[in-house]
C-alpha cells in the first residue's frame, strides 16, 4: 500500500510514502485479486473510523468500490506487488476523472483550491459504470506508472519524532529522507504545526499542519533543531517543474480538498528551497549519502511509509548500514510505518522494536495505522524507542511510552 494509505509523502509509499516507492520489492510476486480486495478494504477501514471527518468519506468509498469491482481487481492483479496495485489503481482512476471529467463521477472529486464536494451513495454505481467502461485505460496507465504519494501532513508526526530524538541536544542535524518523492519531507522545519494545544514552527510559514493528540501521554514540544544538511533518496524522484509529473502527484494524493491544498502549498515551498535529491535504490545509495555528511552533525534518517515495503532481508541491510555509520557518530533511524507483514496480519515493527499485544490487536482488527519509532546507533549503543501510533494521513497521533526500550539486537555485519 503506500504512504497515505492505510496503507504518503517518501525508495518505497509511493505510501506506499508520503513519503515512497520501493526499489525494493525486487522479485516480489504478483498478488491475487482476493489479496488486493483485502488490501483495499484495509485502506477503507483506516479512513472510516467512528467520528471520521466527512471529507474522508470519498477516500474510504473509493477503496470500497475498488474492492467490489471484480473486473478492476482482475486487471490490477496482474501487476507485481511492488507496484502497489490497489493504490496505483486508485491514482489512475483519479487521474482520468480529473482529466476527462466524466459525468456524474467527476462531481465527487475535489479540485485544487475548491471545497470538498458532497458525497452520497450514488457514487458507487457511477464508479462501477466508469471503471467498467474504462478498464483498458486504467490498466494502461497502471502499466506505465508507479504510485507516487507525498502526504505532507505526516510531517507533523515526523517532526515530533525529530524533537524526541534530538531532546537534550541543541546541535545541528542532517536530515536524510528515504523515498522522498518530491522532497516535501525535507522541508519540515519550514512548516508551522498545530499539535494538540501547542503551536510550533516559523510564524511566517505559508503552510500550517494540524495534528490531533490522542491518549493520555503528551508528546514532546515539536521544537526542531537546526537542519543543516538535507538529502533525499528516491528510486524515481518527482520533478515539480514537470507538469505531467505534477498532475500524477496530485492524482496520487487522497481525494480530499484539504490534502490537495496541503500538497500545493508544500510543493511551492520545495520549489523555493530546492534540496539535494539522489535518484537510486535507497539501500544502494544510502552509504555514500551518509559518508558525505559532515561528522559533527547528528544524522536523522527519516523513513515514512518506506521500510514497510522492503523485504525482510532488505530491512536488515538497512539496519546494518545505519549501525555501521553509527560507529563514527550518532545516527537515528526514525520510522513511521505500518506493521509487517503488510496487510491486516501485520504484527511486527519494521525496526524490530517490541510492540504491546494490545497495539497489535488494534492494528489487526481496527484498520491500519503507523507506528513511530526511533532507533539510535551510537558507537556500541543500539537503543530503540516506540514513540507513538499515528493516522496514515497525519490527522492524529497517540504518544506512547517515552522510555527507551531494550535494543532489538545489533544487526550482523
Amino acid at each position: 500500500m503506500a504512504r497515505w494509505c492505510g496503507c504518503g509523502d517518501s525508495g518505497a509509499d509511493r505510501v506506499a510514502d508520503g513519503r515512497a516507492r520501493p526499489a525494493v520489492l525486487a522479485g516480489a510476486g504478483v498478488p491475487g485479486a482476493d489479496e488486493l480486495r483485502a488490501q483495499a478494504l484495509e485502506v477503507a477501514r483506516g479512513w472510516s473510523p467512528p467520528g471520521a471527518p466527512r471529507s474522508w468519506r470519498l477516500t474510504a468509498a473509493l477503496f470500497e468500490a475498488i474492492a467490489a469491482h471484480d473486473g478492476l481487481l482482475g486487471q490490477l492483479a496482474v501487476l507485481p506487488a511492488d507496484r502497489l496495485p490497489a493504490l496505483l489503481g486508485s491514482a489512475a482512476i483519479a487521474f482520468l476523472v480529473r482529466r476527462d471529467r466524466p459525468v456524474p463521477l467527476a462531481r465527487y472529486f475535489p479540485e485544487p483550491g475548491a471545497d470538498q464536494p458532497p458525497f452520497d451513495e450514488r457514487f458507487f454505481p457511477a464508479f462501477a459504470t466508469f471503471c467498467t467502461a474504462r478498464l483498458d485505460d486504467i490498466a494502461e496507465l497502471c502499466r506505465g506508472r508507479r504510485y507516487q504519494m507525498n502526504e505532507v501532513a505526516r510531517c507533523s508526526q515526523i517532526a515530533l519524532g525529530v524533537a524526541a530524538a534530538s531532546a537534550g541536544s541543541a546541535g545541528p542535524v542532517a536530515l536524510v529522507d528515504l523515498g522522498t518523492g518530491a522532497g516535501l519531507g525535507l522541508q519540515l522545519d519550514r512548516y508551522r504545526y498545530r499539535i494538540g494545544t501547542g503551536t510550533y514552527g516559523p510564524a511566517e510559514a505559508s503552510l500550517t499542519l494540524a495534528c490531533e493528540v490522542r491518549g493520555q501521554v503528551a508528546p514532546p514540544p515539536a521544537r526542531l533543531p537546526p537542519v543543516i544538511t538535507r538529502v533525499g533518496v528516491d528510486l524515481d524522484p518527482v520533478d515539480l517543474a514537470n507538469p505531467a509529473a505534477w498532475a500524477w502527484l496530485q492524482a496520487c494524493a487522497p481525494p480530499e480538498a484539504s490534502a490537495l491544498s496541503r500538497l500545493a502549498a508544500a510543493a511551492d515551498i520545495a520549489r523555493r528551497h530546492p534540496a539535494t535529491i539522489i535518484a537510486g535504490d535507497i539501500i544502494d545509495a544510502l552509504p555514500r549519502v551518509l559518508a558525505g555528511i559532515p561528522p559533527q552533525q547528528h544524522i536523522i534518517v527519516a523513513d515514512a511509509y518506506t521500510a514497510v515495503f522492503l523485504p525482510e532481508q532488505r530491512r536488515a541491510e538497512l539496519a546494518a548500514l545505519l549501525a555501521e555509520a553509527g560507529q563514527r557518530r550518532a545516527v537515528t533511524w526514525l520510522s513511521l510505518d505500518p506493521l509487517v507483514p503488510l496487510g491486516p496480519a501485520g504484527r511486527d515493527s519494521v525496526q524490530g522494536l517490541p510492540l504491546p499485544p494490545a497495539l497489535i490487536r488494534d492494528y489487526q482488527h481496527g484498520g491500519v495505522f503507523a507506528v513511530l519509532g526511533a532507533r539510535t546507533f551510537d558507537g556500541a549503543s543500539d537503543r530503540g524507542r516506540l514513540l507513538a501510533r499515528a493516522h496514515p494521513s497525519g490527522q492524529w497521533i497517540e504518544w506512547l511510552s517515552p522510555r527507551p526500550s531494550a535494543s532489538p539486537g545489533r544487526p550482523a555485519r
